[in-house]
């Protein structure tokens, strides 16, 4: 029936080389949870140089950017109201009417998945890509260090932390956009699969405002990875027919709707591990789990 199984999270990155997007809880359910390594302020970081926060002149240059009259005032605007000087995204001007693959300066978007974290788990394509000298990466702070190693060109990393992240998030776009206006490649890098919990749908709808249209690489995600660390199947035969993926964490840290309880059911809790023990009482008590 139901299985009390719970791996450790720390050693199972350090023997297995996932990111820290794994964690592996298996209590009637599955899981597959992303723990959080505590690092303060956002830092921009280039291949071969340290991460360092931005400064008061850092700021102040993103805003000279700004205000040379490239920029509309509703962006300047907008890039006042935070201590970054950041500009909204939605004030930025499209660089085409149309979505088009390919800007006429030659600028594209690729939005890669980098999977669980090992990079013998990376896609052959998403190497090739990442090794383009002439490309920007840009990422966060959930994406392996080992990694963030094999990017040959420039690297911009935001460290998305609670309460920063849509600030974190802003940033990225504005790291996206800069680069489209200079004729890059930008390659937005991010863990697992972008599009399972990752945020990806909400970035392309983005990109498409930006007047471009991001191809994807998809990557391995830690939902189906991370349990064959336990030598646990997801599905098997006679045992489990289903597979359902939750998040352990709703819009403003809100607890998800409950799954119940099925005997051929698996259900795999992404970013769960903060509040693992208070949703698994929650599953006992309100969902039917067995204890």
């Amino acid at each position: 029936d139901c299985h009390s199984f719970i791996i450790d999270k720390l050693t199972m990155a350090r023997n297995s080389r996932l990111s820290r997007k794994t964690g592996v809880a298996l209590i009637g359910i599955l899981a597959a949870a992303s723990s959080t390594t505590s690092v303060a302020g956002f830092h921009v970081t280039t291949t071969g140089g340290k991460s360092r926060p931005k400064s008061p002149v850092q700021r102040r240059l993103y805003l000279d950017q700004l205000s040379n009259g490239e920029f509309s005032r509703e962006t300047v605007e907008s890039s006042m109201k935070n201590d970054w000087g950041i500009p909204d995204s939605r004030t930025l001007d499209p660089l085409s009417k149309t979505p088009v693959d390919q800007l006429p300066n030659g600028a594209k978007i690729t939005l890669v998945g980098s999977g669980p974290g090992d990079p013998d788990l990376l896609t052959v394509k998403a190497l090739k890509f990442l090794q383009d000298p002439n490309a920007l990466v840009i990422c966060d702070r959930l994406v392996s260090d080992e990694i963030v190693e094999l990017v040959k060109g420039e690297v911009k990393t935001a460290r998305k932390l609670p309460g920063c992240a849509d600030l974190a998030q802003e940033e990225i776009y504005w790291w996206t956009y800069q680069g489209l206006k200079s004729g890059k490649h930008v390659i937005r890098l991010k863990i697992g699969d972008p599009f399972v919990f990752g945020r990806g749908g909400e970035e392309v709808l983005t990109f498409r405002n930006f007047g471009v249209e991001a191809s994807v690489i998809p990557g391995v995600s830690s939902a189906f990875s991370a349990p064959l660390l336990g030598n646990i199947p997801v599905t098997h035969r006679g045992v489990s027919n289903q597979v359902v993926m939750c998040t352990g964490y709703g819009r403003e840290g809100t607890s998800p709707d409950l799954i119940q309880y099925h005997k051929e059911q698996t259900v795999v809790f992404l970013m769960a591990v903060g509040r693992l023990r208070e949703l698994c009482d929650r599953l006992i008590r309100l969902a039917g789990y067995p204890k």
